[in-house]
């Protein structure tokens, strides 16, 4: 069953099941997004555990990266992975990784690819907005 649960898990974002086993990032690989800019599928066989969380690499290498400096690669994702472009807006909006763009040595995720393109013509404005908007939003 946690098989199966981890299977469908690899379909959406960040999950959390009644064991409280949540899967980071659609389990796409967070070294693959922060080091080499692209969307990389993680492997279960390749897991690193960070706060509660279980995040897929891509190889053993990656995993290497990962578990020596695990924040280096879960900061760089910016707003827990939720779409830049909402929460600009003030909205938790859930994000698709195959929608990504990197700024300043950071990755934002969008929930569709017309924003990642708002985002992409200005992204200064939108982190700028976003980062306003995230301090107001983490608190909720």
């Amino acid at each position: 069953m946690r098989k199966l649960l981890m299977v469908l898990s690899l379909l959406i974002g960040v999950n959390t099941f009644g064991d409280g086993f949540k899967i980071g990032l659609g389990g796409y690989c967070p070294v693959g997004f922060v080091k080499a800019g692209k969307q990389v599928f993680g492997s279960p066989q390749f897991a690193s555990e960070y706060n509660g969380t279980t995040y897929y690499n891509s190889s053993p290498e990656a995993k290497a990266m990962f578990d020596k400096e695990p924040n280096v690669y879960v900061n760089a994702i910016k707003y827990v992975g939720y779409c830049a472009t909402g929460v600009s807006m003030g909205k938790k909006l859930e994000s698709d990784p195959s929608h990504f763009s990197q700024s300043g040595g950071n990755v934002y995720f969008f929930s569709s690819k017309e924003a990642k393109a708002m985002f992409d013509k200005e992204p200064a404005k939108f982190i700028a907005k976003a980062d306003v908007e995230w301090t107001k939003l983490s608190k909720k």
